[in-house]
């Protein structure tokens, strides 16, 4: 006989044979090729792991207090001694980017929310043009 739903051993709620139950999270998609060679197409991604780059990153949310430096949002919070973005939509940004000859200098870094980030893409992307 075949099984039509069984229990989730997580929750508890009864589920479809062969489904995931919803309190699960999906794993992780495989890496693609693309996925692969992204390291080769943007090459300064290896320094966002450096210290140099994690002390100068923390400088520049310190200097606006875990505030966007456009519209005053707070995007960051102080955990430990350290800023924390995760969670609260601040994404630290290069004022003058990386492949126009910016550099990772707290005083080229800048926190900004997630739409003002977008934004300000979105005109650099304008002016490349």
């Amino acid at each position: 006989m075949s099984r039509t739903r069984s229990f989730c051993p997580h929750c508890g709620c009864v589920v479809p044979a062969g489904q995931r139950c919803r309190c699960r999270p999906r794993p992780k998609r495989k890496p693609t090729k693309g996925d692969l060679a992204r390291g080769q197409r943007e090459p300064w991604r290896s320094e966002y792991s450096r210290s140099e780059y994690q002390r100068a990153r923390q400088e520049a949310i310190d200097r606006t207090k875990g505030r966007c430096s456009d519209c005053g949002t707070v995007c960051a919070r102080l955990d430990g001694g350290r800023w924390r973005t995760a969670g609260m939509g601040g994404e630290v940004d290069h004022a003058r980017a990386l492949r126009e000859g910016g550099t990772n200098d707290p005083g080229n870094l800048e926190l900004r929310c997630k739409s003002c980030h977008a934004k300000a893409d979105a005109a650099r992307r304008a002016r490349r043009r």
